[in-house]
């Protein structure tokens, strides 16, 4: 098992992959952690755990975080509430869940949105008889508005919401207090609402 790296370690390693395409080292010390989230993926969906299939996945998380000039590495900011770590495991448990949707970006999206809708229909007050266009062009008004919210109400929104965690589980990750992450969750639904309405 791989030693947790102290934050220099990751700004570190990060940045040789970032700008001198060294991603070596990146790879070496993530490389079970991805393989193990994608494998913790696949029990959570009761999905059959084939070593290929796992593997396949696990070589698109790491397709994900280096396609595109290191798009989604770049993306990762210290400070927003997990580590560098935590940020990995967050792409390469969607990348999981992505891959057991099927193929179909459409699909995924499709279903995030049904999701979502299904949990916030009522917290944002909407109709309960809208038709499916209404309902989805809301929808990407409020996955729209989210990128908005400040950055510890969007990782609870987003964990909760997109990537499907429990709220404790929401918790546990952000190492806080479940009666704090309810809390987060009210604001930004409250925040959402306006946004959206405006």
């Amino acid at each position: 098992m791989k030693k947790k790296l102290t934050p220099e370690e990751e700004r570190e390693i990060l940045h040789e992959c970032i700008h001198h395409k060294k991603c070596e080292k990146l790879t070496r010390q993530y490389w079970n952690l991805i393989y193990k989230t994608v494998q913790k993926t696949f029990i959570f969906k009761n999905a059959p755990l084939v070593r290929e299939e796992l593997e396949e996945v696990q070589q698109d998380v790491f397709v994900q975080l280096f396609d595109d000039d290191c798009r989604r590495l770049r993306q990762y900011r210290e400070g927003g509430g997990c580590n560098l770590a935590g940020w990995i495991i967050l792409i390469s448990n969607r990348t999981a869940l992505n891959h057991l949707r099927g193929k179909d970006p459409h699909s995924i999206v499709a279903r995030q949105y049904l999701t979502l809708f299904e949990d916030m229909k009522q917290e944002l007050d909407m109709k309960k008889e809208v038709n499916r266009l209404e309902a989805r062009e809301k929808l990407l008004k409020i996955v729209e508005a989210s990128e908005k919210l400040p950055s510890v109400e969007r990782l609870v929104f987003k964990l909760h919401y997109v990537y499907e965690f429990s709220l404790q589980d929401v918790a546990s990750y952000m190492k806080r207090e479940i009666g704090n992450i309810y809390t987060i969750k009210s604001r930004a639904i409250k925040r959402l609402k306006k946004l959206v309405e405006d």
